[in-house]
């Protein structure tokens, strides 16, 4: 699924490493989590016989109690200095790094197998196991959020602090679908496409990149959804001998975490996931509420803006939104041009724009933008752009995992059809005309395959309860997901965040970060209703 805006797959989620400046209150009176909802299924009564001429079920094993599985979690890894990566500073050589086996069909573990590159920072102190991390995306890698974490005293000091590039990303089979040059494309098409030529030629990108995708990693494609990489995790706790996983989630991240809550409830340690996706939501609501998450933190950010002495904008909210958006349409119709040819459209711009309203420290940057986009200074409007997107002064996207996010979408069944989006972003543009229909156009793919769309809420019986964090003015999963996810987990707690941003924890606030580091190292949860 995705948790970012159209076009732009440069970032998923704000790095951990980054600390928002934000003033944010925590105590207990502030409300409470949402009730919990009552199961609707009657559980058998214990000791009743089964009805005559009955075989009762025998239970498939899953994970290590899988014969077919077992030379997976038998084997050892072999850990060994990470080598340098010009591209993530943040570990300073303190990772290890590793292979990890596993099958790339689950369904048929004895078939082909596939390495996933993992990560370790072993604990400093008096350890209690290993804690998996993962920065969401989907197409994220792990390298950069496994040596934030390690950083963290609380938890460097306490815990082994590992991950894996999910199959697709980093150092794990990496998906690629199109080079810079179709990536230059992809973020640059139009979100309002004015007619149905436009239509069409959009319609004709999603097929060049689905086709590249087929060309440079078909044996990927079917194996790249959410189950799987669940199942590597589980791989990866066994390898290590640990028998629970314990496990923080950003974001995408945070479904990983709960699908595996669902699948290992009993292997299932100290869960905590932040910034939460709901499963619940089938893939056109999930696209429809982030569009709105989308909107409303844009608005948020606007009526800062018109409070600033430097905002290019003025008039009331409803002005300004007026503004911004016929001049989006015109860079639609004509696209500034640099003398080198570089050309800034709506659909650069709308990307621009979504990066900048991600965390409120970055509204005074964006505002640097958006007068740069109100003006005709195609130089500096290109320079802006770049700088948001992740492109870099030869015109590549170095880190840039928009393939890995499309196919893993697919994989997963998430993903819109042209015409689905198409109806969407239409829809959306009355209400929501500065992000909303780009945030539609974000879920568009041409899927070879594509999967079944599991949109149910998690069923975790038995699981140990949960830390579910949610920002009220999250822009990528909008808080009502968190409080949707809280009550399909037993013994769940939400922790509330009073701020805007997407993610919460190692963002500023200490309220935030004291109550995750005392639950994950002594094991207790903040009182149901903190704020």
């Amino acid at each position: 699924m995705s948790t970012s805006i159209f076009v732009s797959r440069a970032r998923r989620i704000i790095p951990a490493g980054l600390v928002l400046a934000l003033a944010v209150g925590c105590g207990g009176s502030g409300g409470g989590s949402e009730p919990k909802a009552e199961s609707k299924t009657r559980p058998p009564a214990t000791g009743a016989p089964a009805p005559a001429g009955t075989t009762p079920p025998t239970a498939k094993p899953t994970g290590a109690d899988d014969p077919a599985l077992k030379e997976f979690y038998g084997r050892q890894l072999a850990w060994a200095k990470c080598p340098d990566d010009k591209l993530t500073k943040a570990d300073e050589g303190m990772l290890e790094c590793a292979k990890l086996r596993v099958p790339l069909d689950y369904a048929n573990p004895a078939a082909e197998t596939i390495e996933l590159q993992a990560y370790r920072r072993k604990a400093t102190g008096e350890r209690l196991g290993i804690l998996a991390v993962d920065p969401g995306g989907p197409g994220s890698g792990v390298q950069g959020t496994t040596a934030t974490f390690a950083q963290r005293p609380a938890l460097g000091e306490r815990y082994d602090i590992v991950g894996i590039d999910p199959r697709g990303t980093g150092g794990s089979n990496p998906v690629t679908c199109v080079d810079d040059a179709g990536t230059d494309r992809y973020k640059g098409l139009d979100p309002t496409p004015d007619d149905s030529a436009e239509l069409e030629r959009i319609t004709a990108y999603f097929k060049e990149f689905a086709d590249g995708c087929t060309a440079r990693s078909a044996k990927m494609l079917a194996h790249l959804g959410t189950e799987d990489v669940v199942r590597d995790l589980d791989v990866l706790r066994g390898v290590l001998g640990e028998d629970k996983l314990n496990y923080f989630g950003y974001s995408y991240g945070t479904f990983l975490g709960a699908v595996y809550v669902e699948k290992f409830p009993t292997r299932s340690g100290r869960m905590v996931l932040d910034a939460p996706l709901n499963p619940a939501l089938d893939r056109v609501a999930f696209a429809r509420n982030q569009a709105q998450g989308f909107e409303r933190t844009f608005r948020a950010f606007l009526t800062d803006c018109l409070q600033q002495r430097d905002c290019p904008l003025d008039g009331t909210p409803d002005e300004a939104t007026k503004k911004l958006a016929d001049r989006l349409h015109e860079l639609g119709r004509t696209p500034l041009t640099t003398a080198q040819g570089r050309t800034i459209g709506e659909g650069e711009a709308v990307n621009a724009i979504s990066q900048g309203i991600y965390s409120d420290r970055f509204w005074k940057d964006l505002r640097i933008t958006l007068r740069a986009y109100l003006g005709d200074d195609a130089a500096r409007a290109a320079a802006e752009t770049d700088l948001w997107l992740g492109r870099d002064r030869n015109g590549a996207y170095p880190r840039d995992h928009t393939s890995a996010n499309l196919t893993i979408n697919c994989a997963d069944g998430r993903s819109l059809t042209i015409a689905e989006a198409d109806r969407l972003a239409r829809e959306v543009e009355a209400t929501m005309p500065i992000t909303g229909p780009g945030v539609a156009w974000s879920f568009a793919a041409d899927c070879r395959p594509a999967g079944t769309d599991r949109a149910r809420p998690i069923q975790a019986p038995g699981a140990p309860p949960v830390l579910v964090i949610g920002s009220t003015g999250d822009p990528a999963t909008p808080y009502e997901q968190a409080q949707a996810l809280t009550p399909q987990l037993p013994g769940a707690v939400l922790l509330t965040r009073e701020a805007d941003g997407h993610g919460s924890y190692n963002k500023g606030s200490a309220c935030v970060d004291g109550a995750v580091e005392t639950y994950l190292v002594k094991g207790e949860l903040p009182a149901a209703g903190t704020r």
